[in-house]
């Protein structure tokens, strides 16, 4: 008896040394728990829900978002927006002092401005941008969207606004926009 006593105790030892070691070392270390693996870290190139999990919903962010656990739209890096009369016409109004993540292998010279908005959606649309051929070229769900041809321009107003042209209004034109595709880089 005292033998299994022993054995039971020395086990319980044991877990809670893990467990107390692991929490100290939690305060370090950024975990993430996932059912597979991201197939990519640009969210622009996926069209699988683990990478979007991994990606989109934890570090990039989007001019518009989904309110959490539904489709209702509410402001992300932009602070509001404006849809034209015709429909063919977005502004954006941009969120002002966002400062990107400094890590350890980069540290941000500046703010996100409308250049970083118009370096996300070029990239896609544009087959002459110089990023438009990284992994292929492929962007499934702005493909699929045609989004491509929808968008017609995108233009910097100032540097906190900027002006989507689309060629036809678009009813899911800003729930598009909080897509996992849609995040700004």
């Amino acid at each position: 008896m005292i033998g299994n006593a022993f054995k039971q105790s020395l086990g319980w030892s044991l877990v809670l040394g893990i467990l107390w070691s692991a929490q100290a070392s939690a305060e370090k270390t950024f975990v993430y728990c996932s059912e597979g693996s991201p197939s990519t870290f640009s969210p622009q190139i996926a069209s699988d829900g683990v990478t979007f999990n991994a990606t989109s919903q934890a570090i990039y962010s989007r001019l518009i978002e989904f309110k959490n656990g539904t489709t209702e739209l509410e402001p992300g890096l932009a602070e509001k927006w404006d849809v034209s009369k015709d429909g063919l016409k977005v502004t954006f109004h941009l969120r002002k002092n966002v400062a990107f993540q400094t890590t350890e292998g980069f540290t941000p010279t500046r703010n996100f401005n409308a250049d970083d908005v118009l370096f996300s959606f070029n990239r896609m649309r544009d087959k002459n941008h110089p990023y438009f051929p990284v992994s292929g070229g492929k962007y499934s769900y702005f493909d699929s969207m045609d989004m491509s041809n929808l968008i017609t321009d995108i233009k910097k107003v100032n540097d906190l606004t900027v002006e989507f042209t689309l060629s036809h209004p678009e009813a899911p034109f800003l729930a598009n926009m909080a897509m996992d595709f849609a995040s700004i880089l």
